[in-house]
Formats: structure tokens, C-alpha cells, sequence
């Protein structure tokens, strides 16, 4: 232990708690056995007694006597603030600040915080060496991977020698404080779910780490009290598992003592080894394409480094994930341009949007090709992209709303206060503040980012923030040279909140009127700006930002539009001009969106898109905004599956695109064989619902990796097999191709060998008759033959149902189906989750939906409960909604309608929709129908 850094310690310590007892104990006594009682001990009865008390002289007592009073309100301030900061510690939790006592609690913070300091012993680190002490090479190079990391105060596993020096990481704090003895220090521009990607190989752990540092003080300066809010330089402690990052040079520490009497072996002998001996691959698993090795028994599987001499020598740059530069921007790039969190954000909420609505329009009895179907069309890849963006720099940005005021809240006595209104377009794209005389953006980049304010102005607000669905006026000859000619014909009136005129002069007249309009509103309201009249009047009609997009206007047409742009700016009206705009600020754009203005102050990294890329948003934004499909791709190809066939009804089909299928067995009639000859049952697999191997004895299988499941829940939804390629843009996209290509490799290998476990047949005993992962060169895929997979069967009962015209047989098919759903996939956070769970719910509600249509006339109880289980499925659906209606009418089970009702209301709300006519017209019709006199005229 430093001598020097723990007398510091011990010294804080000592000056905190004396200035605490001080203040605490020492002010109160002091006043007590000195001044004593400080207010007056009695008070005048009658008129003649307050004037002579008002009249009398301020004596010296007096004097001492207010300020004891003062020094008695100031030590119960502080006494307050001091319980307030310590309690908000121990919780974890921001203590907000009074005005007018920020002082004083800051005062009591850093007096707790010097209390609390220096509570943990820090374990010497032995300096880096240039070269580390050779290891015992006992480890296969095929499993190097699949070899856990030796962390101080973890039980190592015990790898080849009988003690071995444990393996810090260099320029790292150590901390040994119970089993927690891994310290990471932050980096810039992370966030507790980076570090847990990085170190505990799921983003989803990220509270783990927060439990084990809330309400810390760090070295470095500041406390953790806001899980989103972490410093460069802290020193977060780390749970017992977490593994150094691959970019991490791992160094010998010193042993923290001799577990007894002797020196320790500079070089351990290879004969001291008790290791178990690892198993030796046969030659056919050195056949294999991806060349993986399951891990032996007792050795499992993790992606951290292994305790081998290669993975000791230094990182090369293809071996590190990517990683921002210091100080850059939030942001994420995409093909052809760079984008903001903010919008990256916004646009991950509008592809949500789309996909509710896409579940609002679905009709499950309805005969669609999924191949045409235009609810089934992936969005672009960019998408997904933003979306993990988000989810590791800002997850808080992908948190719903908090719940606004209602009327009745708003009509109470005590009025609470309205959310504000969010940030608008230009400020998603990055722009700080809007200048009042208008933005003109030119350099290389000018045009790029006046397509990002385009999309950004377009994808802000939202259903619960009307006033931030920001519009755009552009002239169309601005728009077809920002996005090409032909590309604005599907735009032009398409998207409601973008307003394409004939020119710059028609703009500016749709501009000018929109300001009188708001003048007036504003000016009855008597305030001076739209955020005034927000405050003031919930019930105000939205006003949304606008936004002018045009190009450099003529000398006869700038005085007016800058006359507009000044009267607009409190009324939430400003305009971007693509080119230099002297009566306002010119920002000059990089192709990076960094920026250089001609006003000082004025600089930021601003969003740029690419006319591809921008078209493909606009197109997401389209269907957001109104629900129209896009169209189908030309000539879209007729999906394959091995058990389907050409009806039109059929629904198994896993993918919309074709693609060539890998050499799979047919599946089975009879069990396939074990080694020794008798028959080997499949292996029964869950994903819908909760991914599960089941054991031979029915129990789940332990010891699979979550991305190992990831990896089994894609294969299942991907039954033809993926390409390696393919597999890692959707799991690890951020990685360099070598480390998702390990990351790959250690999940492959872990899955097998659970698999291989559920059988009951040894996992380190490779031979070639159970490979329920099959690599046949370049792509996986699971083996049917030897794999049960529950979605499997509930596509191939559909496909079976899809196949026949005979009811009997189509109600079998169907009522199989329904046995086999266990519920949606498991959508843990999976990037590429959102087109293959939507199929799943289509499923779930096609196959409930139908059969309570084929049992309507046989079993209408029965039918009720699939449709009730459909509404559950997707709460959003109009249709399956109307015939649980008719379901709950035929079963007498009136109070049911209004509450399906009701239910629908709710969820169509999410997509600023309302229910529909018809639907409104059955409920009257279906409620009147249960009342006591039947001849009352229906609608």
C-alpha cells in the first residue's frame, strides 16, 4: 500500500470529521452555554407594552441575540443540507440544487465526501514490463479463445501449473474490494453500456456495474450518482467475471502472498502441472470449414483473451474494436454521411411507428404472399444501424415519454408544470441554437448537411410533443437539386408535413402568412414567442417549427426574406439556405459535418446524408407520417422453404428474398443414430417465448452464453442457413472482422457443445454424428435432423394448413400450430430483431385468428379465448379487434365489447390514429343487439 496516498487519506478523513463535529455539535453548544436563549422571553399583551418595546433602544444584546439567531437558521440549513446529501448517497440519487444553498450543500457534500474517501485498499501493481514471463503453452491454438481470463481474487482456473502470477491490464487502477477485482477507468464518449459490451460481453449487464459503484466519490473527481452521467478517468469497479478488452496489453502483478513458507518458482516446470489433459481433436474436426473446437468439459467457452504467449504480445490495430476518437461528437456514421445522436434517435422512434402501423393494417385472414407482402418489407439497414447507436451512446433517448398532464390534472388547483417542447429539427441535426437571421450552409459538405435538416426537421416531435413536428417549405427546383430530379415525384404531397411549392416567392408567401397567423395567436395570449404561449396555454392549437429550405435568393427577394426570418424567429419560423447568407450566420461544412462559421461561438458538428441515404429516410419517414406501405420491390422472387408449397396461403415462409439452400438432410422419420448404433432423439430447442435447450431429462440445459442464444434464435428465424458474413453484421457490427470472426467462432463453439451436452453424449468426444451447427463452407445453419426447434413447427402446421382446402384437415394443422406457440421471439435488445419478430407476431395472430374463424360454428367459447389470445399478440390490430368483438357477441359476453374497444383506443393512440368507423359502427350495432328490445333500428 502507498504510505504517502494513505496518510492523505487518513488526513481527509481526520480534517472532514473534525469540521463535521465542529459544525454539527461544537456551533450548537457553543450558542447555548454562551448566548442561551436568543428570542425574546415573553411578549407584550397590550398596545402600551409593543410601544414601548418597538421604542426602546438597540442595545448590544439585541445585537448578539440576532446574530445567534442567524447562526441557529444558518447550523439547521446546513444540519438539513448535511442529512439530505448523505441519504441521497446512500440511495444513489442526485441531490438537486435550492437556489440560494448551493453553498451550503456543497459545502456538506464535500465534507461527506472527504468522510468516505479512501475506504478502499489499493493493491500494488508490479510496473509493466516490455516483455511478460513466458506461460506454460498447454493450451491448443484452435481453442485459445475458449480459455477463461485469471483475474486477482477470482478462483483461476487451473491451466497448467500449480500457481501462476495473475494477469492485470496495463494503466489500470486494481482494486481488490470482496470478489470485485476488476477496475476499469473510463474512457471518453463511453457509457456503462459500452464498458459492459466491452468487458462483460453484454451491453445489458451495464446495472451490474451501476449497484457496484452508485454513490461512489472518485480520485479523479465527482460522485456516480446518475448512471448516465459518468466521467473520463473514474475508476468503475468491475464484477468478478469481466475480462480486460482485447486492446489491452495484460501484465504480471506481483502475487499478493506465497500461500505458504519458500520462494515462488521463477519457471514453472511443466511436470508440476495438475491440469487435466485436454482433449485432442480428431481429424475430423480438423476438417471442418470454420475449423471451431468445443472447449473440453470443466473449460468454458468466453471471448476474453486467453492465458496464452500470443494473446501477451502487443494488440495489433485489426485486433481492437472501433473505437471514436477523443472529443468527437456523439454521433454515429453511416453510408454517405455522418449523424447526430439526437437524430440518429428520432429516427429510430419513426421506424418504430412504421412498424406499429404496419401491425395496425395487418389483416390475418387475408391471403398475401409474403414475398409481395408490403407489411413484411425490411426497412433500410441504416436503421438498424442508428438504432444500436443510440442504444450504446444515449439508451435514455429510447425510453418512452414520461406520462403529460391530463385535463382533469390541469383543472386542479395547483396546475403542474407541461413538459417542454423538444428539440427541433435543426437542432436534432446539430445545430445549438437557431440564428435569428437565418443559416447559410456552404463548403463541401453545405449541401449533405441541408438534407440532414431536411430529415431531421421532418422526423422531430412526436404524437405525445405536437409542437416539435417541425415542417418544410423548399421551393421544388431546391428539392429535386438536393435529391435528384426523378427522386421528388413520390415525395411531392406525400408527406403531410412537407410543403413543396412552386418557388422561393410562394414560399415566402406561405412564410408570411403562417407569421400573422401566430402574431395573432400569441398576441391573445399576451406573450411574445410560441414557448411563452406553450407555458400559458395548454390548450393551444400546436404550432410547430418551420423551416424555409431554399437556395441563395436573388437581390430583389433578400431584404423580404430576412424582414420574415427576424419577425419569425420567436415564432418558431427560420430557413437554411444552401449557400453563403450574409444577413445571418454562414456555417462552412466539412464532409465530416465539422463546421467553421463566420460569427464567433457559432461552430458545430453538424449531420450530413448523401441524396441514397436521404431518400431511403424519407422513405421511413413517409410511411411513419401516414401509413402507406412502400411499394413492393419489382419482380420480388417467391420465397423457398424446404416443406412449403406454391399456395398463396401459405405463411411459413421465413424470408422474402430467396437464397440458395445449403446441403441440409431431410428430416427425419425415424431418430437418428447414436455412435454405438441405438437411436438418438432430436434435441428439443425453444425460442419463441424464451430461448431454451431442454436436456434429455426435460430440464434446461446451464451454461449457455447469451450470444450463444442470439446466435441459435438467429439460425432458427433464418432456417435456410446465413452467411457468415451476414451473421456478423447482425450480432457485431461495431467489431473488426477479426474480432467478430472470434466472437463467432467462441459462440459456435459454445452452442455446440450445450447441444451436444443435451443429448446426453460427451462434448469432448468429436465425431461426426451429431453437428447440430453445420458450417458447410462459408455460412451456417441448423441441422433439422438433429434439432427440434419449436418455431419450426408452428411454420411447418401453417404450411400445412396453407397446403389443403379440406377444413378437418386445415383445423388439425391450425389447432397444432396454436400447441406449439410459446409466445414472440425473444427480443432481448437484438439489433436485428425488429422484421423477423414482426413476422413472428403476424404468425401468432394468423394462426389464432384462423382457427377461431374455422371453430366459430362448432366451438364459439373456444373461438373467443384464440381471438382474446390474438388481441393479446398485438393489442394494435383493427381486425382481429372486430372479430374478438363478434366472438365475445356470440358468446354473450357484452362487456367484453367495450373493453376491446377501449383497449384498441389505447393502442392507436401510440400512432396518433383513432378507431376506425366501422369498427365504432359494430360495437353500436353488436351492444344493441344484447339489449332486452331487439326491434330498435340498428346503424
Amino acid at each position: 500500500m502507498n504510505v504517502t496516498a494513505a496518510l492523505g487519506r487518513l488526513l481527509t478523513r481526520l480534517a472532514s470529521a473534525t469540521a463535521l463535529l465542529f459544525i454539527t455539535v461544537g456551533i450548537p453548544y457553543g450558542l447555548a452555554a454562551h448566548i442561551g436563549w436568543p428570542l425574546p422571553r415573553s411578549i407584550p399583551r397590550d398596545a402600551a407594552g409593543w410601544q414601548a418595546w418597538l421604542t426602546a433602544g438597540f442595545t448590544d444584546t439585541m445585537a448578539v441575540n440576532l446574530l445567534a439567531i442567524a447562526l441557529w437558521l444558518l447550523w439547521a440549513v446546513f444540519t438539513a443540507s448535511l442529512l439530505a446529501e448523505a441519504i441521497a448517497g446512500i440511495r444513489g440519487l442526485p441531490m438537486p440544487r435550492m437556489r440560494g444553498l448551493t453553498s451550503v450543500q456543497t459545502l456538506a457534500g464535500w465534507l461527506l465526501s472527504g468522510l468516505t474517501a479512501g475506504v478502499v485498499a489499493t493493491a500494488t501493481v508490479a510496473p509493466v514490463t516490455a516483455t511478460p514471463p513466458p506461460l506454460p503453452a498447454v493450451v491448443p491454438a484452435a481453442a485459445a479463445h475458449a480459455t477463461p481470463v485469471v483475474l486477482v481474487g477470482t478462483q483461476a482456473a487451473n491451466v497448467g501449473t500449480e500457481q501462476q502470477p495473475p494477469i492485470l491490464c496495463a494503466g489500470e487502477h486494481h482494486v481488490l474490494i470482496k470478489d470485485n477485482s476488476y477496475v476499469y477507468v473510463v474512457q471518453r464518449n463511453e457509457s456503462l453500456w459500452v464498458i459492459a459490451e466491452k468487458c462483460l460481453d453484454d451491453g445489458n449487464r451495464w446495472p451490474e456495474i451501476w449497484q457496484l459503484n452508485r454513490g461512489r466519490h472518485f480520485d479523479a473527481g465527482g460522485t456516480l450518482r446518475v448512471p448516465r452521467l459518468i466521467q473520463p478517468g473514474w475508476d468503475l469497479r468491475m464484477p468478478a467475471d469481466a475480462v480486460p478488452p482485447s486492446a489491452t496489453d495484460p501484465v504480471p502483478a506481483k502475487p499478493a502472498r506465497p500461500p505458504g513458507p519458500g520462494p515462488v518458482p521463477a519457471s514453472p516446470s511443466p511436470a508440476t502441472s495438475t491440469a487435466p489433459p485436454m482433449s485432442t481433436p480428431s481429424s475430423s474436426s480438423a476438417e471442418d470449414p470454420d475449423r471451431v473446437v468445443e472447449p473440453a468439459p470443466g473449460m468454458p467457452a468466453s471471448s476474453g483473451p486467453a492465458l496464452t504467449p500470443s494473446s501477451a504480445s502487443p494488440a495489433t490495430p485489426d485486433q481492437n474494436d472501433a473505437v471514436r476518437p477523443p472529443g468527437e461528437d456523439r454521433g454515429v456514421g453511416v453510408p454517405g454521411g455522418w449523424v447526430s445522436i439526437g437524430l440518429a434517435a428520432a429516427l429510430a422512434a419513426a421506424s418504430s411507428i412504421v412498424w406499429l402501423r404496419r401491425r395496425a393494417r395487418y389483416n390475418p385472414v387475408t391471403d398475401i404472399d409474403p414475398a409481395t407482402d408490403p407489411t413484411l418489407q425490411p426497412l433500410p439497414a441504416v436503421v438498424s444501424r442508428l438504432r444500436r447507436a443510440v442504444r450504446e451512446q444515449a439508451p435514455e433517448l429510447l425510453a418512452p415519454p414520461p406520462p403529460q398532464p391530463t385535463v382533469r390534472d390541469l383543472a386542479g388547483a395547483e396546475r403542474p408544470p407541461l413538459a417542454p417542447i423538444g428539440p427541433s429539427g435543426p437542432q436534432l441535426a446539430g445545430l445549438p441554437n437557431h440564428p435569428r437571421g437565418g443559416l447559410g450552409l456552404t463548403g463541401p459538405g453545405g449541401a449533405d448537411a441541408v438534407r440532414a435538416m431536411l430529415v431531421a426537421t421532418l422526423s422531430s416531435g412526436g404524437v405525445h410533443d405536437p409542437d416539435a413536428r417541425g415542417q418544410v417549405v423548399i421551393p421544388a427546383t431546391v428539392l429535386a437539386d438536393l435529391l435528384g430530379g426523378t427522386a421528388i415525384t413520390d415525395l411531392v404531397g406525400a408527406i403531410p408535413r412537407l410543403r413543396v411549392t412552386a418557388g422561393l416567392d410562394h414560399a415566402l408567401t406561405y412564410v408570411e402568412e403562417q407569421i400573422i397567423h401566430r402574431t395573432r395567436a400569441v398576441t391573445d395570449a399576451d406573450v411574445t414567442d410560441v414557448t411563452a404561449l406553450h407555458d400559458a396555454d395548454p390548450h393551444h392549437d400546436p404550432l410547430p417549427p418551420i423551416t424555409l429550405i431554399a437556395d441563395v435568393p436573388d437581390t430583389a427577394i433578400r431584404a423580404r426574406l430576412s424582414t420574415a426570418l427576424h419577425l419569425g424567429h420567436p415564432l418558431a419560423i427560420s430557413a437554411v439556405i444552401a449557400g453563403p447568407w450574409p444577413r445571418g450566420t454562414t456555417l462552412t461544412v466539412e464532409t465530416d459535418g465539422t463546421t467553421t462559421s463566420n460569427e464567433p461561438g457559432q461552430t458545430s458538428k453538424l449531420s450530413v446524408l448523401d441524396a441514397d441515404t436521404t431518400l431511403q429516410l424519407l422513405t421511413v419517414i413517409r410511411e411513419a407520417h401516414t401509413g402507406e406501405p412502400p411499394s413492393p420491390p419489382p419482380n420480388a422472387p417467391s420465397p423457398e422453404e424446404p416443406d412449403s408449397t406454391s399456395s398463396g396461403d401459405d405463411t411459413s415462409t421465413v424470408e422474402a428474398t430467396a437464397i440458395p439452400a445449403p446441403p441440409v438432410r431431410p428430416t427425419p422419420t425415424a431418430e437418428p443414430p447414436r455412435a454405438s448404433g441405438k437411436r438418438q432423439s432430436r434435441v428439443r430447442v425453444q425460442v419463441l417465448g424464451r430461448p431454451i435447450i431442454f436436456g434429455a431429462d426435460g430440464n434446461p440445459v446451464p451454461g449457455v452464453r447469451r450470444a450463444s442464444y442470439e446466435l441459435l434464435t438467429y439460425l432458427a428465424v433464418h432456417r435456410q442457413g446465413a452467411d457468415i458474413a451476414d451473421i456478423e453484421v447482425a450480432m457485431t457490427p461495431d467489431a473488426t472482422p477479426r474480432r467478430a470472426r472470434d466472437r463467432l467462432s467462441t459462440n459456435v463453439a459454445n452452442l455446440r457443445n450445450r447441444l451436444t451436452h443435451a443429448t446426453g453424449l460427451d462434448p469432448s468426444a468429436v465425431n461426426e454424428t451429431f453437428k447440430p451447427v453445420v458450417n458447410p463452407g462459408g455460412r451456417y445453419y441448423l441441422d433439422p435432423a438433429l434439432l427440434d426447434v419449436d418455431w419450426w413447427r408452428v411454420l411447418d402446421a401453417v404450411s400445412r394448413a396453407g397446403a389443403t382446402t379440406d377444413r378437418d384437415a386445415q383445423r388439425a394443422a391450425l389447432d397444432d400450430a396454436v400447441s406449439n406457440w410459446n409466445g414472440l421471439l425473444h427480443d432481448d435488445s437484438f439489433e436485428w430483431m425488429d422484421g423477423p419478430q414482426h413476422r413472428c407476431r403476424q404468425v401468432g395472430v394468423n394462426i389464432h385468428a384462423r382457427l377461431a374463424v374455422l371453430l366459430a360454428d362448432t366451438d364459439p367459447g373456444r373461438a373467443r379465448t384464440l381471438l382474446d389470445a390474438a388481441c393479446d399478440i398485438d393489442p394494435i390490430n383493427e381486425e382481429v379487434a372486430r372479430l374478438a368483438m363478434n366472438a365475445h357477441a356470440a358468446t354473450d359476453h357484452t362487456a367484453a365489447i367495450n373493453a376491446r374497444l377501449a383497449a384498441l383506443t389505447s393502442a392507436l393512440q401510440e400512432i396518433d390514429e383513432d378507431v376506425s368507423d366501422e369498427t365504432h359502427r359494430l360495437a353500436r350495432r353488436l351492444l344493441q343487439k344484447s339489449l332486452p328490445h331487439t326491434d330498435r333500428p340498428s346503424d
